[in-house]
């Protein structure tokens, strides 16, 4: 297989190894993990590319691996060694145009990964449905227009009308949204602004840094992934990725993501020293 000279990995499903069963908030890297991540950081660039937040939380995980640097929301921002260097958020108007929709199909939201203050369900009872952030999320009517949000984290009762949703907004809504498709079950959508991807972010990076794109690599698990297919150089599926994201891809791990094959992976790239 080809070295690359850029890695970028997503975090939850391929990075975060540790505690299996966990919810994501709680998960990690193992020691294992990052200590192999820490040696390859040594020789070729290992970026986190996620759906997660530009959070502290955020920058506390990849800082054990390395500088605090990671594509975060799926490309809406990226950060540098702690500072933002790139960011792309909705409009008004499009930031309306989008919470009118959900609002027209029930559908939960969170905004920015924000659970705490800026998540919607239509009223008291359907929120009992949403598992993640019902204790906090607000009726639609609550909502006003009056932060800046960079992604949308959407879902409903049923994976099937939730996939339905995202084929039919994917054609109407094509050079104003970009909409993926995530979770283990392909039952959750993350919505950012248009051409604002995984995919696309990386490829802006690598150029940055004089890397030509096809010389990079991107290993992921789930469908939100997939953007960077035919972009970056290699796209490696994780052992437990939704099959979608394995049959387009350029390479599967051996092991799943909870048994630490990410790191396992990996290893076949750390410059070996003669003793």
């Amino acid at each position: 297989m080809k070295k690359p000279k850029i890695i970028f990995i997503d975090l939850d499903g391929t990075t975060l190894d540790d505690g299996p069963g966990l919810k994501f908030w709680q998960k990690d890297t193992t020691e294992y993990t990052r200590k192999t991540l820490l040696e390859l950081n040594k020789t070729i660039p290992v970026v986190a590319s996620t759906g997660r937040g530009a959070k502290e939380s955020t920058s506390k995980l990849v800082s054990n691996f390395g500088p605090e640097t990671y594509i975060a929301w799926n490309g809406a921002k990226t950060i540098e060694n702690g500072q933002v260097v790139h960011e792309y958020a909705f409009s008004k108007e499009n930031t309306q145009k989008l919470f009118d929709e959900l609002a027209r199909n029930f559908c939960f939201v969170v905004f920015n990964s924000d659970g705490r203050n800026s998540s919607f369900a239509r009223n008291k009872f359907l929120r009992l449905f949403m598992g993640f952030a019902k204790q906090y999320a607000k009726p639609y009517k609550a909502f006003k227009n009056d932060f800046t949000i960079y992604k949308a984290f959407v879902w409903s009762w049923s994976t099937r009308r939730i996939q339905k949703l995202a084929k039919k907004w994917q054609e109407q809504y094509k050079g104003i949204f970009e909409i993926a498709i995530t979770g283990s079950k392909n039952n959750r959508l993350e919505i950012t602004p248009a051409d604002c991807s995984k995919g696309s972010a990386e490829v802006r990076y690598c150029l940055s840094k004089g890397i030509d794109p096809q010389d990079a690599m991107h290993i992921g698990d789930s469908l939100n992934d997939a953007s960077t297919k035919g972009k970056i150089g290699t796209l490696v599926a994780m052992k437990n990725s939704v099959q979608e994201l394995k049959d387009i891809a350029d390479v599967v791990t051996e092991y799943e993501c909870d048994e630490s094959g990410l790191a396992k992976f990996l290893e076949q790239f750390i410059e070996k020293t003669e003793n």
